[in-house]
């Protein structure tokens, strides 16, 4: 080997091992989950209060070997400090502080004061073996995180912005926002996507992330209250409103539930802090107040039992004590008792439909207060406060969402209602626990509370919050007790007993005893799952930087993914090459979560290196569980496993052992690059149905969008994405003077229907003659059925109950009928017209074929139904048929009963006539195409329908005209052609227009591969690095 090629070597080898090492780089990068969590730069007069707080999402301590931050400034674009973090960790809740020795907590890392400049300037934190020093060009190599920020308004940042923040303007840490410190803070944002605002400064904890805009526009309300049991201890009431904003004509009142009148009233005046916050209470010298009690007045003020504290618009003189409480001019109430099972009609006047919050004794009384934990507009509801520490003049103590776990529980009822005992069950379920783990749990623990029906199991959802890790885990225990109980609950009114075998749930079991797994005879409880909605696996060309997946949560989001995977499989050999935890993430206010490459746009929440997502023939899983351990290189497996997608790029790519793991039955899916010369993609059209490669198509690439669908599948039974929310699904249609048995309506799944009207016209004018205004939500699989009032059998899921009458009409058999339903925005008069300017969707029928349509044109097709005896008929919507209504058996609140091609039976018959009045072969119509099946039953009557109509001989008229069915059909390529010289012309005419089209045929086929595939790229794409060693 000579000297050239031996340097040409080394230079090969030295690239390559850099190419690696930047890899690996990147790829550790994109699943870090370290953040720059909080910034105080600036501080009031002097700088020694500076810190920046870094966090760790997983919540835990974990090492930062291998981290850098560094400071640049933004003259120069150099770095000014860099701090290793080598051998240092985040605390128990994944903080980390470097700061000024004045900050408190004290920081791990102590800087000089006046280190952190104000702006415009930069930090930035990198993960890598690079090099960082003092005087270092700003780089974005290694770049773990960067926030670019100011102290003004008018000043720039540039360079350090491209680089470090592309498309990002620098956040402004604006001195003006609080007259004391503050500090800019990182919240959360729509689609999963993380902003910096400027807040109040929280070293070493949470983020309080209010919204400006709800902060700025908050009502006043009653924000924490403290009682105590004995004379010198210090109580007082704190309200909550606009910042740096002066209060006036405001009286907070104080009532006695027993007599359910006023015991004392003050008036309220004064300005709030820069939090928003007036503190009222006792002179005394530890805390200063805004506004004393008056004195001379007995001590403890706020008495113990059953009572309430009221704020009103006003003067006091209104409020004379023994006046008896009213709601004129109340802006909010706390309704408490310090007492179990203690009742006032008190609150039946300031907080009716509320149980009154239980300010439960402590083993050191005194110690606790009652603290709003919801900003910035609920009122007059005690459920939205909780015990916690005093915090007089600071931001309350309250659950955090990041110690938190997602529970649900069931009840066995007698006529399940979802909606009447939501409230009851999170406070009642606050009391169970409390009293099993003296944890201090209450109503606000519970977020996003919610209950569905499942026949007569009710099932309880919520999000359950903690302060802590510990208290998180005593309640989890707790909660195992209850679920192991047959306790029976009164839920106001009516009783519900815990069911230990619960039908299903969406949610995982919490540590304790689990419910049994159902048994045979029960029928499933429809589960509302994450989905992957959507894969992008190859683009044009060799750029391979804009790959990703799209989910979809097709229930109330944002939907949070603790507990998810995501698990690329390499179909060469059927193990992992790359898994992806989502736990910490949520999905966007639309239900859609973003995996994929930097170039994606909009950008993805989790960034994968360009390239990553291997053409074909590969897999995308979906899993959920605790337990589970998903591994690169793990072999494929179904264990927790919730929706899947095998694809390949070439028509003869198999990959039977994940097919026969992941979508068992089913064939790979096929990424078609002839779709489209642009991108294209994998995506959910047909169902909702998880692990079922039916649902898909190609299409072009919606990131973060509805997908794109064209008509769908010709055998898919289920409903394409609609234009509306609510569609009619199916009508039950009866031959009597009550026109309908049932009427079905489908939406997103939970969704509500409150809002919404159905009407009901006649084809005898152009007016509605019966209005129902609908309640309730859609089940999780999207149906909602209204029913005539006392037909038999009981009461199922998600159904509406009307009077008979209500739709009953004596015209129903001889004139044409509809059925509309009208979205929550339309404005209706009493006597609704037919027109089609504010519907969500609207059905006509007719059991006439000769009956006009009518007034119902506006309404769309008057579809045809025939009479069949006594025999009960739906007109059901299917979206294989052109006509998308179509005549069906009955099928409420399931899946409607659509024909498909798969059992269609080919026409191929032919007609003699002597009276045609078009040109056809002599006197023989032939009639050819197909007729779909519903069943495979259905398709056997069609067929030997066919058989016997062709063998028949008989005549049979159709519009005055006599046909007899032939057997043989005759073939027009046998028949003489009249006036053959004729055609001569024409068919030298038809040569050279074939000609000319095969020639722009091939120019589009030219054109398409330039386009499809540049001049600047060689037409064999390289496979990835793990597919080379999976082939050798």
């Amino acid at each position: 080997m000579g000297p050239g090629q031996l340097t040409a070597l080394v230079v090969a080898v030295y690239l390559l091992q850099h190419e690696v090492t930047s890899q690996v780089s990147k790829k550790r990068r994109t699943e870090d989950l370290l953040l720059i969590n909080e910034v105080n730069a600036d501080n009031p007069r002097e700088d020694t209060w500076e810190y920046v707080e870094l966090y760790h999402t997983s919540g835990r301590q974990v090492r930062l070997d291998g981290y850098h931050v560094v400071f640049y400034n933004g003259n120069g674009n150099q770095a000014y400090r860099v701090q290793n973090l080598q051998g240092l960790s985040t605390d128990e809740s994944g903080f980390l502080l470097l700061g000024s020795s004045t900050v408190v907590p004290k920081p791990a890392v102590i800087l000089p004061k006046n280190t952190i400049q104000n702006g415009p300037d930069a930090i930035a934190l990198y993960l890598g073996k690079g090099s960082f020093y003092e005087g270092m060009s700003v780089t974005n190599e290694s770049l773990v995180d960067a926030l670019v920020h100011k102290s003004k308004k008018s000043d720039r940042a540039d360079t350090l912005v491209s680089i470090l923040t592309p498309n990002t303007e620098p956040f402004l840490e604006d001195p003006f926002f609080r007259t004391t410190d503050e500090s800019l803070e990182r919240c959360p944002g729509v689609d999963s996507q993380w902003f910096f605002q400027t807040g109040v400064p929280t070293p070493g904890s949470d983020n309080h992330c209010i919204p400006f805009s709800q902060l700025n526009g908050s009502s006043i309300l009653i924000n924490e209250v403290r009682l105590v049991s004995s004379p010198g201890e210090f109580e007082f009431v704190e309200l909550q409103g606009p910042p740096s904003t002066e209060l006036k004509d405001l009286v907070l009142v104080l009532m006695e539930g027993q007599t359910q009148e006023v015991y004392f009233a003050m008036d309220v005046h004064g300005k709030t802090s820069p939090d928003g916050l007036l503190l009222i209470g006792a002179a005394q010298a530890k805390i200063s107040v805004d506004l004393q009690f008056p004195p001379n007045l007995s001590s403890p003020l706020l008495k113990v039992g059953a009572n309430a504290i009221a704020l009103y618009a006003g003067k006091s003189s209104s409020f004379a004590p023994g006046a008896a409480a009213s709601v004129t001019d109340l802006l909010d109430a706390l309704a408490y008792t310090t007492t179990e099972n203690a009742s006032s009609g008190l609150w039946d006047i300031l907080t009716p439909g509320t149980p009154p919050f239980y300010v439960k004794e402590r083993s050191q009384p005194g110690n606790t207060s009652v603290n709003r934990c919801t900003c910035c507009s609920v009122t007059r509801d005690p459920s939205v406060y909780s015990l916690g520490e005093p915090t007089p003049g600071l931001f309350n103590d309250c659950p955090r969402k990041r110690f938190s776990r997602e529970i649900f529980m069931c009840f066995q009822v007698a006529g399940c209602q979802p909606v009447s005992p939501e409230p009851q069950i999170h406070v009642l379920l606050a009391r169970v626990l409390d009293m099993q783990c003296n944890c201090g749990v209450s109503p606000a623990f519970f977020k996003n509370p919610a209950v569905t029906c499942h026949g007569t199991e009710l099932v309880f959802t919520s999000l359950l919050t903690a302060r802590s890790k510990d208290q998180l885990s005593s309640q989890l225990q707790a909660f195992s007790v209850v679920l192991g109980s047959d306790e029976v609950m009164d839920f106001g009114g009516w009783n519900g007993t815990v069911a230990r075998n619960c039908s299903g749930s969406r949610t995982e079991t919490p540590p304790g005893p689990t419910p049994e797994k159902p048994g045979t005879t029960k029928e499933p409880w429809p589960q509302i799952e994450l989905l992957i909605n959507e894969v992008n696996p190859d683009n044009p060309g060799a750029r391979e930087d804009t790959e990703y997946v799209e989910l979809f949560y097709p229930g109330p989001a944002p939907f949070d993914l603790h507990g998810y995977w995501l698990v690329l499989y390499n179909g060469k050999n059927s193990l992992a090459y790359k898994v992806v935890n989502l736990t910490g993430h949520r999905t966007s206010e639309n239900g859609y979560f973003l995996v994929g490459s930097a170039g994606v746009s909009p950008t993805p929440s989790l960034v994968l290196p360009d390239n990553t997502i291997q053409n074909g023939v590969d897999a995308v899983a979906l899993y959920r569980s605790s337990t589970a351990v998903y591994r690169l290189n793990m072999p494929v497996m179904d264990e927790g496993l919730v929706d899947a997608v095998v694809y390949k790029s070439r028509g003869s790519d198999k990959a039977d052992k994940l097919l026969a793991v992941l979508t068992p039955g089913q064939s790979i899916l096929h990424e078609d690059d002839s779709h489209s010369i642009q991108d294209e993609s994998l995506s959910r059209c047909h169902s909702l149905r998880p692990r079922n490669h039916n649902s898909f198509q190609v299409t072009e690439i919606t990131p973060l969008q509805a997908n794109a669908c064209s008509a769908p599948d010709s055998d898919s039974t289920d409903e394409r994405p609609h234009n509306h929310s609510v569609v009619i699904s199916e009508l039950g249609l009866a031959s009597g003077t009550v026109p309908y048995q049932f009427i079905e309506l489908k939406g997103k799944p939970g969704a509500s229907l409150k809002g919404y009207t159905l009407e009901l016209f006649s084809g005898e004018d152009a007016q509605s003659y019966a209005r129902i205004p609908l309640r309730g939500t859609f089940g999780s699989n999207g149906l909602f059925v209204i029913l005539p009032a006392g037909r038999s059998g009981p009461s199922k899921v998600h159904e509406q109950l009307v009077m008979s009458s209500l739709w009953s009409r004596s015209s129903a058999q001889q004139v044409p009928q509809a059925v509309a339903v009208f979205s929550p925005h339309a404005q209706l008069p009493d006597d609704t017209q037919a027109t089609g300017d504010i519907l969500e969707d609207a059905v006509a029928y007719t059991w006439d074929a000769g009956t006009s349509r009518g007034h119902l044109s506006p309404l769309g097709p008057v579809h045809f139904v025939a009479k069949r005896g006594d025999r009960r008929v739906s007109l059901s919507r299917c979206s294989s048929c052109s006509t998308t209504y179509v005549v069906s058996d009955p099928t409420p609140g399931m899946e409607n009963k659509c024909p498909k091609e798969s059992l269609s039976v080919d026409l191929g018959m032919c007609l003699l006539t002597t009276r045609l009045n078009f040109t056809c072969f002599n006197s023989t119509l032939k009639l050819s195409g197909q007729v779909w099946a519903r069943s495979p039953e259905q398709r056997q009557i069609l067929t030997k329908w066919q058989e016997n109509f062709s063998a028949s001989s008989h005549l049979f008229a159709v519009d005055g005209r006599l046909f007899r069915t032939n057997a043989a059909c005759p073939s027009p390529v046998n028949k003489p052609l009249k006036a053959e010289a004729s055609f001569q012309t024409w068919e030298v005419a038809l040569l050279i227009l074939g000609s000319i089209s095969a020639a722009l045929m091939l120019i589009s086929v030219v054109f398409y591969c330039i386009k499809r595939r540049p001049q600047h790229y060689t037409t064999i794409e390289m496979n990835d690095r793990c597919e080379i060693l999976a082939d050798s």
